[in-house]
């Protein structure tokens, strides 16, 4: 073989290799290196969702305690709610412990119900004098009663002529179970 012979067909075997190789890298190697991209980032999407569950799994845990313990109450309040029939016990029971402290009721007015769907609020305004410290102990007897009240308003003033007696104007909201929603429990499973 001649040396010009070599030659071409060394060129021919490098060209034919070049071209088997750029060929393999664009059909095969570039392909296949950007698929393998895609399902790493895939997988690495994958584990920080994982990573955020695990931690979601606490927050969720905790969650379902405090919904338990909110049920409970909610229960309990259930139970203890006065309904309506239990009213005038109760505004009995409310007046008596004005007495009870020493405090001279001069009003004592039930007002119209405020109706949401769960619960009803029942406005009472009170008027009443006394000292102050008998007006103190009314509003912590009240506050000892098993049924939820909230003080919505409370304004004491000095009565003329004396240094301890108050008048005091208190207006308390009395919260009732609707009696149209009793069964209504919040349910979770």
């Amino acid at each position: 073989m001649s040396n010009a012979t070599v030659r071409k067909s060394s060129w021919i075997v490098t060209l034919s290799l070049a071209a088997i190789a750029i060929a393999y890298l664009t059909l095969v190697w570039l392909p296949s290196r950007r698929e393998i991209r895609a399902i790493q980032e895939q997988v690495q999407t994958k584990q920080q969702y994982v990573a955020q569950a695990t931690g979601l799994a606490k927050t969720l845990t905790a969650s379902q305690k405090e919904l338990e313990v909110a049920e409970a109450a909610i229960k309990k309040w259930r139970e203890t709610a006065p309904r309506n029939r239990d009213l005038p016990a109760l505004y009995g029971r409310i007046n008596a412990l004005a007495k009870e402290a020493g405090l001279v009721v001069a009003r004592f007015d039930p007002e119209p119900f405020t109706f949401h769907e769960e619960i009803h609020e029942i406005p009472v305004a009170i008027g009443c004098s006394g000292m102050f410290s008998q007006v103190f102990d009314y509003l912590m007897d009240i506050e000892m009663l098993p049924t939820v009240i909230w003080v919505d308003s409370l304004r004491i003033e000095k009565m003329n002529g004396t240094k301890e007696n108050v008048n005091c104007e208190l207006n308390l909201v009395v919260f009732s179970n609707n009696p149209y929603s009793s069964d209504c429990i919040i349910q979770t499973k």
